[in-house]
């Protein structure tokens, strides 16, 4: 912002200078009233304000004054400039212009596609709370992981540089928990909208190669993340807190458990480097793997 005023400050220096050399006298000159365009003009500024007044009497409005940055600290402000040079919906959140809970929610409606008749979020999930706001532990000790009837989620390797690219690794009593895990307007896919997308995708054993992203996948094949899902291969952490095939293998929890285990076992499916078949795998509760949501 200083360096905005002092543009304004300059453009007047040299528009008084050019008056001084015609008429030295008004150099001199003391100017105590700043309630004149002529005393502005003068190059007497002394804050934000003098230089808004100064812009309206060089009839400088409107957009053209935003872009000469006289901008007052709020976000009224910011959202008036962002319309001026034509930024607007989904990217003007993404410059973080967000007021409320419903802006947070069209927020993570930007990042998401429709695939078929459902809308996939094109993230692995990245929370640390349940959706009432309660913490959900981050567990680093693999003897404390193992343990656990609980929910929790880590980082692979316990690197947070992974989860930047990867998202959060959740056993599934964090999938499972009455309070929530999805954001409001999501829910974790059940076993049969997993099943949808492979539909929707021209089979099981085609969907995985459609839903890996452009890159991570270390082989030599290409893929061009046909379906917008964008699947990265994040890897998995094993029941006693382990972690192995990163690079390898992307895999996402469904919220459906597997029958006649006491839900000791969950659903969940995984895409591997080698082949692009979209993988249905039963695992053990206690392990850790990612999380698409779906929307309601």
């Amino acid at each position: 912002m200083k360096k905005i005023f002092f543009f304004v400050a300059f453009f007047v220096f040299i528009y008084s200078c050019s008056k001084n050399a015609n008429n030295p006298s008004q150099s001199s000159q003391v100017v105590n009233n700043l309630t004149s365009c002529d005393s502005l003009k003068q190059g007497l500024l002394k804050n934000i304000s003098d230089s808004v007044r100064l812009l309206s009497c060089l009839n400088i409005t409107g957009c053209d004054s935003i872009r000469l940055g006289v901008l007052k600290p709020t976000k009224q402000d910011t959202l008036r400039l962002l319309s001026c040079i034509k930024i607007s919906g989904c990217d003007s959140l993404r410059f973080g212009l967000i007021k409320t809970s419903q802006d947070s929610l069209r927020l993570i409606s930007c990042y998401a596609v429709g695939i078929g008749n459902q809308t996939w979020m094109i993230e692995n999930l990245n929370v640390v709370t349940y959706r009432n706001g309660d913490t959900i532990p981050q567990v680093s000790d693999p003897k404390v992981w193992e343990k656990l009837t609980t929910g929790a989620w880590c980082y692979y390797n316990n690197d947070a540089a992974n989860g930047a690219i990867y998202g959060k690794l959740y056993n599934w009593y964090a999938i499972n928990d009455p309070r929530g895990l999805a954001p409001k307007g999501w829910h974790i896919p059940t076993d049969t909208e997993w099943e949808n997308l492979g539909k929707n995708l021209g089979g099981n054993s085609v969907a995985g190669g459609k839903m890996k992203a452009n890159n991570y996948w270390g082989n030599n094949r290409s893929y061009n993340n046909e379906s917008g899902f964008t699947g990265l291969p994040g890897g998995r952490r094993d029941v006693s807190g382990g972690f192995s095939s990163i690079g390898f293998l992307g895999g996402w929890w469904s919220a459906t458990d597997e029958a006649g285990f006491n839900k000791l076992v969950a659903i969940g499916r995984s895409i591997f480097q080698t082949d692009d078949i979209l993988r249905k795998s039963g695992w053990s509760v206690s392990e850790g793997f990612y999380v698409r949501c779906i929307k309601d």
